[in-house]
């Protein structure tokens, strides 16, 4: 028995040591160059193709059984001295998945927030207490007045039991809580969307909230907006241009939405101009 435990740890190690994700039921664990990257999914289903706004013939070919694989995954980003959690779901796995990670949610000291929607917000609260007791919440200026219109009582109870929540700068150049970190905007999803650029070492990954909800399309097709999209023509252009950089800036890509663990590589499709295909990380 004492060689199989010594056989699992040798294992790990080597995979820790070769930068490969460890992954287990509810989580998944890489590097982003000295960061600690970790994806945690909150739940898992799938999106019927009637949430986007496309031609019904291209839909069904894109996705023949009328269904696209989603998940609702958020990420925690940590360095040898904070915690940050990346968005937080709507709570129904994410507390235990966060603790099975080694990630209590105590030690988390800022939640960002991509945008306001209740699959992004709805895991700060548990009844009437903060799933993140020692945190402080983070998010867009233009956000934070659509959430104080869109869903004022959740927004009145997030900030009774965090406090006012702190302003994101998305300029790309101010830190936000850690210097790895950068906020992008992406407005149109949400009047404040951002997504988040964390690097390391040289190392890449760009946390894109809501760019997209259905990678079996929005790949291929950026210019298929969904139903939850606020500005339809702002949010194609948006997703186009994100899309394009992470190609061009060799970015990881990692987006709530996408089939869990949500993270891999944007590459060019050479067979259609502006489509694009998506390599999940092994």
């Amino acid at each position: 028995m004492m060689h199989y435990y010594l056989s699992m740890f040798l294992c790990l190690l080597a995979v820790l040591c070769t930068g490969q994700a460890v992954r287990a039921e509810g989580f998944s664990k890489t590097k982003v160059g000295d960061l600690d990257f970790i994806s945690i999914q909150d739940s898992s289903g799938e999106f019927p193709t009637t949430v986007f706004l496309g031609d019904a013939d291209l839909l069904s070919k894109l996705a023949p059984s009328g269904k696209i694989p989603n998940s609702i995954s958020v990420f925690v980003v940590k360095n040898a001295r904070q915690t940050v959690l990346i968005d937080t779901g709507r709570g129904r796995k994410l507390i235990e998945n966060l603790k099975a990670a080694g990630v209590d949610p105590a030690t988390i000291d800022a939640v960002l927030i991509t945008h306001a929607h209740g699959d992004h917000v709805d895991g700060l609260l548990a009844g009437d207490k903060p799933n993140f007791p020692n945190a402080k919440v983070w998010i867009d200026p233009k956000e934070l007045e659509f959430w104080k219109t869109s869903a004022k009582a959740q927004y009145e109870k997030v900030v009774s039991l965090y406090g006012e929540p702190q302003l994101i700068v998305a300029d790309e150049k101010t830190d936000v809580v850690i210097p790895e970190i950068k906020a992008v905007p992406m407005y149109g999803h949400t009047p404040g969307h951002v997504g988040f650029l964390i690097t390391s070492k040289g190392d890449k990954m760009f946390v894109a909230g809501d760019v997209l909800h259905g990678g079996a399309v929005q790949f291929s097709h950026p210019e298929i907006n969904a139903r939850f999209d606020r500005d339809a023509a702002k949010s194609a252009e948006t997703r186009l241009a994100i899309l394009k950089r992470a190609v061009a800036e060799g970015w990881r890509f990692a987006a709530v939405h996408l089939p869990f663990p949500s993270v891999g590589k944007v590459k060019k499709n050479t067979e259609r101009e502006g489509s694009f295909q998506f390599e999940p990380e092994k």
